[in-house]
């Protein structure tokens, strides 16, 4: 039988996990943000998006924001 004290070590240990990989997004994101060759303004419109919902805003970059349509 599982214990409480491991479902909270197994349960730690995700956590852990899912905050190193929302800080791997979120460095990511603003790399290859800054990196690109779009005007400032529209860096700093993304800027803001990412850094007011960083996850949501980092997944919608990766998917709009990398092609030029916005």
């Amino acid at each position: 039988m599982i214990s409480l004290t491991s479902l909270l070590f197994i349960g730690n240990i995700f956590r852990f996990l899912f905050g190193i990989l929302w800080a791997i997004l979120i460095i990511y994101t603003l790399l290859d943000l800054f990196k690109s060759d779009k005007p400032t303004n529209t860096k700093l419109l993304w800027l803001i998006v990412i850094l007011i919902a960083p996850v949501f805003g980092s997944i919608v970059y990766i998917v709009l924001g990398k092609t030029n349509r916005i």
